[in-house]
């Protein structure tokens, strides 16, 4: 509904907006995976899907430094569970069959 309001293709963006959303879209995402899947190559799977897992924690760690958002109980519980998970998966690596 929100589309035929607006009407967003009557709008004739700036073209210094047109290039930095080209350039968001193509270098710093092509470069981000482009280092994912070196990080893929050279350390393998579980690895990359523990640097995934690590993801909530930092995101809760730089929200609390810089956008003073509360920890509660229930996040830390989440981020225990998370590191705990971490551990299992690595601990598991570690065997050898």
């Amino acid at each position: 509904m929100v589309i035929f309001l607006e009407q967003p293709w009557t709008l004739a963006p700036r073209v210094d907006s047109t290039i930095s959303v080209i350039y968001l879209g193509l270098v710093s995402t092509g470069i981000a995976w482009l280092l994912r899947f070196k990080i893929l190559v050279t350390n393998g799977l579980i690895f990359q899907s523990q640097v995934s897992y690590l993801i909530p924690i930092f995101g809760t760690i730089l929200s609390y430094i810089f956008l003073k958002e509360l920890i509660t109980t229930k996040v830390l519980i989440s981020l225990i569970a998370v590191v705990i998970g971490i551990y299992f998966v690595k601990k598991a690596d570690n065997k050898v069959i």
